[in-house]
């Protein structure tokens, strides 16, 4: 038992609660933050104290986040790809995130782990990035790279003053418990509702080794330090390939031609390719770069296990 205790916000989340699972096994003691609203199916399976507000309601955090707490892994966020959403997603990252990098200060938490994204870096279609990589994320058209990258300067910008703060910047996270990106994917081909993919691609990560490199940040992280996540750089249509067969229909086709029933964002950033290296977490974290079909086997057996696709 470690006998410390950690805060996480958007614990009811995918990410959330592999983090919630993997805290409680290693021993943490857990305060699991979620909206009202939020869909408590999974995070009911695992240990933690559940408090339910908003990541922008400062006398909310004020009241549930302990003096002294040993870390706060600020994991909430909002991941649409569609202008509709993007006042709710603002809100989240923006406004949310400042509100928690302040009670989090005024609350003196020991280590501040913020999860970020590879989109903080923008796109740079087909050329690798690391950590040193410059961002375009500000002249991308998706809400989503403005809003995390911002949220990920005010986590730095705090860092190098008075907050103990550290970034994981995961790219494509799969795996289980994901009802929002990867599996309603995974779905689509399973059903043939996806009959093509885009030209681009993207890097990908296990969610068991971003849990891990979440905690790792937290016990071995440099302070201001951001560390990709990745490992498996994959096309599109590589990952449509290895799905479709896992789930036994033919794979979608490769189009440059718009999907009418995407997001503009979403064709917009299915087109390019942003291709990540994470030699830096694998060397100071830990992390375990995993193949892509490992990723989606697992993911995939967890589906079928809750009835989200059918028997193999």
């Amino acid at each position: 038992m470690t006998g410390k205790t950690a805060f996480v916000t958007g614990a009811s989340g995918f990410i959330g609660v592999n983090l919630v699972k993997q805290l409680g096994e290693a021993g943490w003691s857990v305060i699991a933050m979620h909206r009202e609203t939020s869909d408590l199916t999974y995070l009911r399976q695992f240990p933690a104290a559940r408090v339910v507000g908003d990541i922008g309601d400062r006398a909310f955090l004020e009241g549930a986040i302990p003096d002294g707490v040993d870390a706060l892994f600020h994991v909430a966020g909002n991941v649409s790809f569609d202008s509709s959403g993007d006042e709710a997603q603002t809100h989240a990252h923006v406004a949310g995130t400042r509100t928690v990098v302040e009670v989090a200060k005024a609350k003196n938490v020991g280590r501040f782990v913020h999860t970020s994204t590879g989109a903080v870096f923008g796109l740079h279609d087909g050329i690798p990035i690391d950590e040193t990589a410059p961002s375009n994320a500000d002249e991308i058209p998706v809400n989503y790279y403005r809003t995390k990258k911002a949220a990920e300067d005010m986590v730095l910008e705090a860092a190098a003053t008075d907050l103990d703060a550290v970034c994981i910047n995961p790219g494509n996270v799969v795996g289980p418990y994901d009802r929002v990106i990867w599996g309603p994917f995974v779905q689509a081909i399973a059903s043939g509702a996806m009959t093509t993919v885009g030209t681009g691609g993207g890097a990908f990560c296990h969610v068991d080794e971003t849990a891990k490199a979440h905690i790792s940040a937290c016990e071995r992280g440099r302070r201001g330090e951001r560390y990709i996540l990745a490992g498996a750089n994959e096309t599109y249509a590589a990952v449509a390939s290895v799905v479709a067969e896992l789930v036994g229909v033919n794979a979608p086709t490769v189009s440059s031609e718009p999907n009418p029933d995407a997001s503009t964002e979403i064709q917009y950033t299915s087109m390019r390719t942003q291709i990540m290296l994470c030699d830096k977490a694998v060397r100071e974290l830990g992390f375990k770069p995993v193949p892509l079909r490992t990723m989606f086997e697992d993911l995939c057996l967890w589906m079928r296990a809750e009835g989200l696709l059918p028997a193999a």
